[in-house]
């Protein structure tokens, strides 16, 4: 007797592993995130007001013999973006000797224990949760993995907007592994027939469960079965909807060494235990079933007031301002930095920041969301988890559901030409625009100028071009961009970083950190470097990435650099690079007032860059470093050349660069101007609201 129960035990510790996973060769991907095909007019459906005493989801955690790890996947539930759910936690019965006293001591809020005197498998273990649950939706999480932020709200989102019945998204592992497993978007019987195409933590109507009969585990004695891959292809059988939100991994799912069932000789395959999880749900796979569910799968589903129930709390109360802060992508940049500076001050000072990005941005350009997400969570890419079509609606949810007092554009063509339908739709919203530079997203701010309650400037070029469009001056505030000083401040170059690049330690070095795109030109980088004379001491350095990537690699081999030049790529930490640096040379065509260029004042190093933007107000030449015609490859490599032959003016441009820093470069002072022109822009008038065009807010 206590062989089979120890042998039941490690089955149950162990089988989460290839509880999801997919066939070895699955479905390929096209959609970048939750679609179907749709077909037919739209239904209207009618989602009743939930009680306003119970929660909208139940998380049901179940826990045997990971105590620890419980917490953790606890703790990522109450962090979640939506906060009207329950956290049911479900003590599986564990033998290991720890982990219910460890789920006994804990205390969180929201939460009930449950404790089962012997164990369970997984499915009755989940079954016994959900019966006393009492949310409209559940979601199950096994207490090694956890959740992203955002997860739920999305899923609700999907299911209480659209009608699905099932939502869940793709996987990222983590721990001992870290790699993403991608889901179909919208699986339907005949898939779910051949694989599991939905996660386990997917969130699904409680009403379907009880419908379904729940969870089912194969009998004790018979070999192990999926029991999540079951219950999945029973709902798609009785007619489920099921989306899958396949543009990011939501799910994070733990790789460790606790045991796998993978490594039991009695486990079998997927292919083996394919026709016996089909023969289980026999009563209702039918070929009525498939056609069934593949009309169903077709349906365009709309709730005659979908995002009533989500109203109801989504993000804690705050004191201070609600900001939705609208950008085109959190690509790694300069504008980024300043962005993610002004919003974790403005979170320290309780005020509410929700970002929305509207464009797909690819590797090579970074991804600086990590950046802002010690201040918020509330981070929504919309490519990656909703069709266009859909954007309108979660935006609006957004808007009436947080309470959002003013829209902050920053470059996002999505927002600009929604501009007319939002302002017309709630007269309260006040908008600030901000403006980097004259071009490329200022022709949208003219455009859309009456709707625009406020312009950010950071420079007087960009501040000049407004007022010559014949903007208010009352509309225009200019808050010149900073940096940390005490972050970035003079040091002694790293000897490690040297030895890395294979450079001389009193090698003079030059050096481009920045993004690799036509605006900053770097392949005129790559030529200046060329146009220095080979015998002479300097060598190069390159950091960043973009788009321009392979043309600035290759641009290096033709040119035949060698020895004297290194690409680095996106580095983890610019300073260490910067600290390597004599001078830094930026030769962009177009800029504003470049971030880098701050840090390398900051860190006393002379700057030689293009007379464009907000750089001449940065750098004084002659005194900080030198100013040139960005075409001016000649002019780059000469005064490059001017300052390696003279140290004594070389050490007295480092001084002056570091004193100026100090002096007009603080970003505390930059922040604290932020916040006061939002807090002010709130209590003051708006901006004309006309009439909203139609489809504006159709176009992605």
């Amino acid at each position: 007797m206590r062989g089979d129960i120890y042998r039941l035990a490690v089955l149950v510790k162990l089988h989460t592993e290839f509880r999801w996973r997919l066939r070895a060769r699955p479905p390929p991907i096209q959609e970048p995130a939750t679609s179907v095909s749709f077909g037919g007019p739209e239904v209207v459906i009618a989602e009743s007001p939930w009680p306003e005493h119970s929660p909208l989801v139940s998380v049901v955690v179940t826990c045997f013999n990971y105590g620890k790890f419980v917490a953790e996947a606890i703790d990522s539930v109450l962090a979640q973006t939506f906060r009207d759910l329950e956290v049911i936690v479900v003590e599986g019965g564990s033998t290991d000797g720890t982990t219910r006293d460890v789920v006994a001591a804990l205390e969180r809020p929201r939460t009930r224990f449950l404790f089962r005197a012997e164990p369970h498998r997984t499915g009755d273990n989940r079954n016994f949760g959900i019966a006393q649950a009492r949310g409209k939706y559940v979601c199950c999480l096994d207490a090694d993995d956890m959740l992203r932020p955002t997860y739920l709200e999305k899923a609700l989102f999907l299911l209480e907007v659209y009608g699905f019945d099932v939502v869940s998204t793709s996987i990222r592992k983590f721990g001992l592994a870290d790699d993403a497993v991608r889901l179909i978007p919208s699986p339907q019987l005949a898939d779910m027939i051949e694989s599991n195409h939905v996660a386990t933590c997917a969130v699904f109507r409680r009403a379907l469960w009880e419908q379904a009969g729940g969870y089912r585990d194969a009998a004790p004695g018979t070999p192990y079965l999926y029991e999540d891959w079951q219950f999945w292809m029973r709902l798609a059988a009785m007619g489920a909807r099921i989306a899958n939100i396949t543009g990011e991994q939501l799910f994070l799912y733990r790789i460790h060494r606790l045991g796998s069932i993978s490594s039991n000789p009695g486990l079998l395959s997927l292919d083996a235990q394919r026709p016996l999880i089909n023969e289980a749900n026999a009563d209702v796979v039918t070929r009525e079933a498939i056609k069934n569910s593949r009309a169903c799968a077709r349906q365009r589903r709309r709730s005659a007031d979908g995002a009533r129930n989500l109203r109801r709390e989504t993000g804690g109360a705050r004191s201070g301002l609600t900001v939705l802060l609208a950008v085109p992508f959190l690509i790694v940049g300069g504008a980024e930095k300043i962005l993610s500076d002004v919003v974790g001050h403005l979170a320290r000072m309780g005020h509410r920041v929700i970002i929305v990005s509207t464009l797909p941005f690819g590797d090579e350009y970074g991804d600086s969301s990590a950046a802002f997400e010690g201040a918020t969570s509330e981070i929504y890419h919309l490519p990656r988890f909703l069709v266009p079509e859909r954007w309108r609606d979660f935006v609006d949810y957004l808007i009436e559901a947080k309470g959002v007092d003013v829209l902050w554009i920053a470059g996002s063509a999505y927002f600009y030409a929604a501009l007319p339908y939002l302002k017309n739709r709630y007269p309260h919203l006040r908008v600030a625009d901000q403006l980097f530079n004259a071009v490329g997203h200022a022709a949208n701010n003219r455009k859309y100028a009456a709707y625009i309650d406020l312009n950010l400037v950071e420079n007087a070029e960009v501040d000049k071009w407004l007022r010559g469009q014949g903007e208010a001056t009352d509309r225009i505030k200019m808050i010149p961009s900073g940096v940390d000083v005490a972050s970035f401040a003079p040091r002694a170059k790293p000897r490690s970083l040297l030895a890395a690049l294979n450079f001389d330690a009193d090698a003079f070095i030059v050096g481009f950190s920045g993004r690799l795109a036509e605006e900053k030109a770097p392949l005129s980088f790559v030529r200046i470097a060329a146009a220095v004379a080979a015998d002479a001491p300097i060598r190069f350095v390159m950091t960043g990435g973009g788009p321009l990537e392979g043309q600035v690699r290759e641009e290096i081999k033709r040119l035949k650099l060698g020895d004297r030049f290194r690409f680095a790529g996106i580095v983890a930490d610019v300073r260490e690079y910067l600290a390597c640096y004599d001078a830094l040379v930026l030769p962009s065509a177009i800029d504003g007032r470049p971030v880098v260029v701050m840090e390398a004042l900051a860190m006393g190093i002379p700057v030689i860059a293009s007379r464009v933007g907000g750089i001449p107000e940065m750098v004084a030449d002659g005194d900080t470093g030198f100013l040139c015609d960005s075409r001016d490859i000649s002019a780059f490599a000469s005064s490059i050349r001017a300052l390696q032959a003279d140290p004594q003016r070389h050490a007295g441009m480092r001084q002056a660069a570091r004193r100026f820093a100090e002096e007009h470069l603080d970003a505390d002072t930059m922040k604290r101007r932020y916040e006061l022109a939002l807090v002010d822009l709130v209590g003051g008038p708006a901006a004309h609201v006309g009439p909203a065009p139609r489809g504006l807010m159709d176009v992605a």
